[in-house]
């Protein structure tokens, strides 16, 4: 990306001195305090066929303007909001950096990366949304299956990112059984699907979504084969208007969190069941991403400068809520909890 200035991060030739965490990689609750985390590159690029899939779960004007990018990217279409992108990015990065946190930034696609399978489709590429193509759960290191396979090239990028750090720590290193490509009449596949948008680590217990646009049953019962015994993984089915778990739910802290109620098909888990809730309209979800926030701690989140409603009622509790703008990335489907992975919570 030609006009890129992305702030300076801990991960490669443009690393500065910061806090430095151990060699551990460790993820036990979403409210842990982060201290290590990968985040998304602003950068995003749309085949002249808009993927039908896209439509299910995203807004008008964000199909309007994908539509308009007809087989280039962001930032050679719109670049004003592609360096908003960029600024509101190095934005977040300096707050977690004022905190301590260790930030690696995503490295850019190659162009042999690029070129993965569009022999057999010309498809979608991002780089925004850390989140899902890898989960951290305890001292695994999971490697998914995104359902778009476009974004199955995010894994490369991810891998020239942190692969050196994560195979000298103490991770379990895995990676998925590779799923099928071609398409069928139900979507992408067939295959096993899990991505980190919809993976929610509560100690021994694990929530995972199925809105059916992403992660599958196959996918969740994979990963309750891996982690075996010592965890309980428990499929939440969704509404459909929604793409993953953390459009619909985020997790403040033990016994606190926000929720759109009416998105969960059978009620809330059990799990979370004597909680606290602040509600979040289907409205504010969908269109805001009001629920997909940055959790630094349990007593800290970072949110959306635009969402004074909510974010009142989460101070009331006694939590510091750190609001900013975001919304030059949240438009295209995901907020902050998408833009980042944490490697290192501690509990």
């Amino acid at each position: 990306m030609s006009n890129v200035t992305l702030a300076k991060t801990t991960n490669n030739s443009d690393a500065i001195t910061n806090n430095a965490t151990s060699n551990k990689v460790e993820v036990n609750h979403e409210w842990g305090a982060l201290k290590e985390v990968i985040v998304g590159r602003p950068y995003m690029y749309m085949p002249k066929e808009l993927p039908k899939y896209l439509t299910d779960f995203l807004s008008d004007d964000a199909l309007k303007v994908y539509a308009k990018m007809d087989g280039k990217t962001l930032e050679e279409v719109y670049p004003e909001l592609f360096q908003k992108q960029v600024e509101q990015t190095n934005n977040v990065i300096q707050i977690l950096q004022e905190r301590g946190v260790k930030v690696h930034v995503v490295e850019s696609l190659l162009e042999h990366e690029k070129a993965f399978i569009t022999n057999q489709v010309d498809s979608y590429q991002s780089l925004n949304y850390m989140r899902d193509s890898m989960i951290v759960i305890g001292n695994h290191f999971i490697e998914t299956n995104m359902f778009d396979p476009g974004r199955r090239r995010d894994r490369f990028a991810v891998r020239r990112t942190i692969g050196e750090r994560i195979k000298n720590s103490n991770a379990k290193i895995v990676a998925m059984p590779e799923p099928a490509v071609m398409m069928d009449e139900s979507g992408f596949g067939p295959g096993a699907f899990l991505e980190g948008g919809d993976t929610f680590v509560l100690g021994k217990t694990i929530l995972v979504g199925n809105t059916g646009n992403a992660s599958n049953k196959e996918g969740i019962e994979w990963l309750q084969r891996y982690l075996g015994e010592e965890y309980d993984v428990i499929e939440v089915r969704l509404d459909s208007n929604f793409v993953h778990l953390d459009c619909v739910l985020c997790t403040l802290r033990p016994g606190l969190a926000m929720i759109v109620e009416e998105a969960f098909l059978d009620g809330i888990p059990e799990v979370l069941k004597g909680w606290q809730f602040v509600h979040v309209s289907a409205e504010d979800a969908e269109v805001h991403l009001a629920a997909n926030a940055l959790v630094i701690d349990d007593k800290t989140v970072v949110m959306l400068d635009t969402l004074q409603h909510i974010t009142s009622e989460i101070r009331a509790t006694g939590h510091e809520v750190i609001e900013v703008p975001f919304d030059a990335i949240n438009w295209q489907g995901g907020s902050f909890r998408c833009w980042h992975h944490p490697i290192v919570r501690e509990s």
